[in-house]
């Protein structure tokens, strides 16, 4: 009796983890469609500092 519990709650388990998986997939999709956010996230990625000097040390 206790492995038929164990086997309906792990199901529930997976049931439950897959469909948040699910749901959150499509926020993010969703999300990442709209144009001003990709930009945006474009705008924040790192670039390199064009001011800094590029001299080269060797002592």
């Amino acid at each position: 009796m206790n492995l038929i519990k164990f086997a309906i709650s792990s199901a529930f388990v997976t049931g439950a983890l897959t469909a948040g998986a699910f749901m959150s997939g499509i926020i993010i999709g969703n999300v990442t469609k709209k144009k001003d956010l990709v930009n945006n996230l474009k705008k924040m990625s790192i670039k390199k500092n064009k001011a800094a000097s590029t001299k080269d040390i060797d002592n």
